[in-house]
């Protein structure tokens, strides 16, 4: 599993604080994991590091989707002295989860081949 210095070395990540990097990269090689599962995964031909930097970038996609869902989560309006907080559901949609697995995959394959099929042990 990559550390902090590959995250911001060789990844060239800017995004998680390096306080919140290894509970990125545990969530993130769990995803990996079940893609290796689930597909036949390779690395990409010249591709140095391709496992690591796929990892990498599930863990920004990670933390980025969780940014906005704590932005989501909050609205406020204020008129005068009228102050009113509305806190949006925690769940979310099918439709939501959905693209958010497609697009863990989507970045993982920047890095990884990823084919359908019956896998070859």
């Amino acid at each position: 599993m990559p550390d902090y210095a590959f995250y911001t070395d060789a990844y060239l990540g800017e995004d998680i604080p390096e306080s919140d990097f290894p509970r990125y990269a545990r969530r993130a090689a769990a995803k990996l994991a079940y893609f290796n599962q689930v597909f036949r995964v390779s690395p990409r031909p010249g591709i140095p590091d391709a496992e690591d930097n796929a990892l990498c970038a599930i863990a920004d996609a990670m933390y980025e989707f969780d940014g906005e869902d704590h932005r989501r989560g909050l609205a406020s309006a204020s008129v005068g002295s009228v102050t009113e907080t509305y806190t949006a559901p925690a769940e979310l949609s099918a439709t939501t989860l959905y693209l958010r697995e497609s697009y863990f995959r989507q970045v993982a394959a920047d890095f990884l081949l990823m084919k359908r099929g019956v896998r070859h042990g």
